[in-house]
């Protein structure tokens, strides 16, 4: 009777209900360190802002102190809309909708922002809206010719690059070791990507940054400043 009792009880919490098994599971998972593995239409969301906000309402973290972070924009707003609902059901002064639920990227540059004075100094940072620009430079002052289809070839590149924490110099053996398929030949790109991070120092008191930057700056910022961490 009491397990029936206790079974029903979950189901009238709106922080609960609706859910499935494993979705019930995650969500209700000891506080620390959780993965769930699940693939595209599998209420991946539904599950991540379900656990959020019941480590809220049985008062294990503050809302404040909780940041979700997605890919993308859309991502990021489904996120807000339904912590926004959830927080409606919720009993009054939880706070759920106060959780800041942003990309990658946006949270990186909020936290840089703050951070840069400490870590760098006066020198300021620009914030690029897109590499294609300083890429086809890089790539003309190679004196190498390219299409936009190849400048586009390039960045992508740059980006896969500086994902896989790869610096120019180590990008042809890291190619090569790898059995990368590369649209050029890979010292060619190396030379481009070499001579797109000059460029972005534009002189002495301005950097430019891309959004690729903006995570391996904070990332860094965080691994060897403690008190930024």
């Amino acid at each position: 009777m009491k397990a029936k009792m206790d079974a029903m009880s979950m189901l009238a919490d709106p922080l609960i209900a609706g859910l499935d098994d494993e979705q019930h599971e995650a969500v209700l998972a000891p506080r620390g360190p959780v993965c769930v593995l699940a693939g595209a239409g599998t209420g991946k969301t539904r599950t991540i802002t379900h656990r959020i906000a019941q480590l809220i309402a049985s008062g294990h973290v503050a809302a404040r102190q909780v940041l979700a972070v997605t890919f993308t924009q859309r991502a990021a707003g489904a996120m807000r809309s339904r912590l926004r609902a959830l927080d409606a059901a919720a009993p009054s002064g939880s706070g759920i909708g106060a959780v800041q639920a942003v990309t990658f990227h946006a949270a990186a540059h909020r936290q840089l922002r703050y951070f840069w004075p400490r870590l760098v100094g006066d020198t300021r940072w620009e914030l690029m809206d897109t590499k294609f620009a300083v890429v086809a430079r890089a790539a003309s002052r190679t004196r190498l010719n390219t299409s936009t289809d190849d400048v586009r070839d390039l960045a992508g590149e740059i980006e896969w690059a500086k994902a896989s924490l790869i610096g120019p110099e180590q990008y042809a053996s890291a190619v090569a070791a790898g059995g990368r398929d590369t649209p050029m030949d890979a010292e060619k790109i190396a030379a481009v990507y070499a001579a797109y991070e000059a460029l972005k120092v534009r002189d002495e008191d301005v950097t430019l940054l891309d959004f690729d930057d903006l995570l391996l700056h904070t990332a860094a910022a965080i691994e060897n400043d403690v008190a930024v961490a």
